[in-house]
């Protein structure tokens, strides 16, 4: 005789595990929202930075504006038929430090003003009679060359209208006027070399 006792069988319980439907549109709803957050923190980035970079090179294109102003008027060269004629708008002359010619080498260059399609001041320099940069002047105001004898004498044109002056000679500092309500900002370089170009010899004194 068995002594076993009988065995009951018990039904086996399991957690059922998942999202509810209530908790998928809210795990959805958040995912949407972090993904907005992100595209737009991203194209915040991007605005910022092409500003930023447009920023810079605008910094840097006016600085190396200045210095190749700086060089080429610095090397301006008197010599005879080598005449240094200017305006207001514009100045044409010879130059010993060219910004594409070889340095040294006597070369006709021109800077001149004028005012772009969207109605900006831009400065154009050229070099053997073909243009080869241009710069837009930000910040408005007006804008135009000016020329300084040894005394400092300023005139509008070059030669002088008024006074008399070796029409072979240049002038002693070039000037990019750029005038404003609060002042002005003028832009003054020297020239390095003699201002005249060096007299021949003729006759005896030749013959010595």
């Amino acid at each position: 005789m068995s002594t076993d006792a009988p065995r009951h069988s018990r039904p086996c319980t399991r957690a059922q595990s998942g999202f509810t439907l209530m908790e998928m549109l809210v795990t959805l709803v958040l995912i949407s929202f972090a993904t907005m957050l992100m595209f737009q923190m991203l194209g915040s980035y991007r605005i910022a930075s092409e500003r930023v970079r447009g920023q810079a090179g605008n910094i840097d294109r006016n600085a190396l504006f200045q210095s190749w102003f700086r060089d080429s008027v610095h090397g301006l060269y008197a010599a005879p038929k080598h005449h240094f004629v200017g305006d207001p708008a514009h100045f044409s002359a010879t130059t010993l430090n060219p910004l594409y010619a070889p340095e040294g080498s006597p070369t006709p260059i021109q800077w001149s003003l004028r005012e772009n399609e969207a109605g900006v001041a831009e400065i154009v320099y050229a070099e053997e009679g073909r243009e080869q940069w241009h710069l837009p002047l930000q910040r408005g105001g007006e804008v135009e060359f000016a020329y300084f004898d040894a005394q400092w004498r300023e005139t509008d044109a070059w030669p002088p209208k008024l006074g008399v002056v070796n029409p072979e000679a240049i002038p002693a500092f070039v000037g990019l006027m750029r005038r404003f309500e609060a002042g002005d900002r003028p832009l003054l370089v020297a020239v390095l070399g003699p201002l005249e170009p060096p007299k021949r010899l003729y006759g005896e004194e030749e013959l010595e």
